[in-house]
């Protein structure tokens, strides 16, 4: 089978997490070199990409899924219905009429749609729009992932928007990172990653972000009380940033001695030794959902910080909601306070192998209906 995967592979080393574990779904359901996937970077079809491959959803388009099996899009937040000037008033800017003309199956997967940022009115009537597209369609499908999308859908559009959807877990679940990409820390150590543009998305910080840097610092000074190391993680370059500012207000001497920091890597290898470190924490603090995700895979006790319902509702499912921090001045006295108590942070397996399972159901049927197409 030849797949066409469309997505971001070159940019928050989370979405390569998702993307690998996809892979290990493919193996268990399909089994080990029965197909092949060509990706292509969904970044260039970006309306602010000039480069001269840039990635157009028009008829040239249409030629290109023709060589393949199935088109995967996903894994990401490209359903989040806030992009302006988008069609579909998501990142998947395709005309119907160029829809209507694709005859190989198209599957969007592992997909968010649960807006972090202002929408605008038309969207509302544009996305509808397009989920009617869907359901009208015999070769195009859509699995939310299970970071809040339904309710998110539900509360925007009503019951009807879900006709016809799916809800499986994002492929991140699934995903197990190479042992020998990863970096050597032989002390046990808390990963901490660290943010801020999701604060800046939700306007948590509003200009005014000493406080925020604050709460951080009292954190990291907590974890070296206890004779942590600290591993500062991004995901992005944008974390590095911020990583900057929590480093520019803690002691030379306790970041000399306590403090590690994590390189900012891209692409799978990348992936790999980012989600490595996590995987061998003693404790892991994550804003980003895919560092909670892969750590609620992993076994690993887990706080999440974030001011995203995404995140809560991540925990809610498989920890418990005091696990998941929403930022606000004193998030740091919740942390101790969470630490210091007889909290559960780590995720029930039973739980979660039964959602595994569900997903694992989900693509067996989906491959089996179209095994005629295959």
């Amino acid at each position: 089978m030849k797949i066409l995967h469309i997505a971001s592979f070159y940019g928050n080393v989370g979405d390569n997490a998702s993307h690998r574990g996809f892979a290990e779904i493919l193996d268990c359901v399909l089994g080990k070199g029965s197909y092949s996937i060509d990706r292509l970077e969904i970044r260039k079809a970006y309306r602010n990409y000039n480069g001269s491959d840039k990635l157009r959803f028009d008829d040239s388009f249409v030629e290109l899924s023709s060589l393949y099996d199935l088109v995967l899009i996903g894994g990401g937040g490209f359903l989040d219905y806030w992009v302006e000037d988008s069609v579909t008033g998501t990142t998947i800017d395709i005309e119907e009429r160029i829809l209507k003309k694709i005859s190989t199956p198209i599957l969007i997967s592992s997909i968010g749609s649960n807006p972090h940022r202002k929408v605008p009115e038309q969207n509302y009537t544009k996305f509808e729009r397009f989920l009617a597209c869907v359901r009208r369609s015999s070769n195009l499908s859509i699995a939310l992932r299970n970071d809040g999308s339904t309710n998110s859908l539900k509360c925007d559009f009503g019951d009807e928007a879900l006709t016809g959807l799916a809800e499986i877990l994002d492929h991140g679940y699934f995903y197990s990172p190479s042992p020998e990409n990863s970096l050597k820390i032989d002390e046990e150590y808390v990963a901490i990653n660290v943010t801020d543009d999701q604060l800046a998305m939700k306007g948590v910080l509003a200009g005014e972000d000493e406080w925020y840097y604050q709460e951080l610092e009292g954190v990291v000074k907590y974890f070296h009380e206890k004779g942590l190391k600290i591993v500062l993680v991004p995901h992005v370059h944008q974390d590095v940033e911020a990583i900057g500012k929590v480093l520019g207000r803690i002691d030379t001497q306790l970041v000399r001695t306590a403090v590690i920091v994590a390189p900012c890597l891209q692409d799978d290898v990348g992936a790999d030794i980012i989600f490595n470190i996590y995987k061998n924490a003693k404790l892991v603090v994550a804003s980003r959902y895919h560092a909670n995700v892969c750590s609620i895979k992993f076994g690993v006790p887990l706080i999440g910080l974030s001011p995203l319902p995404r995140i809560r509702y991540t925990h809610e499912q498989f920890l418990t909601s005091k696990s998941g921090v929403y930022v606000e001045k004193g998030f740091s006295k919740k942390i101790v306070e969470i630490l210091e108590g007889d909290e559960n942070l780590v995720v029930s397996r039973e739980k979660l192998n039964l959602a595994k399972e569900a997903t694992l159901r989900f693509y067996r049927d989906y491959f089996r209906c179209e095994d005629d197409e295959f």
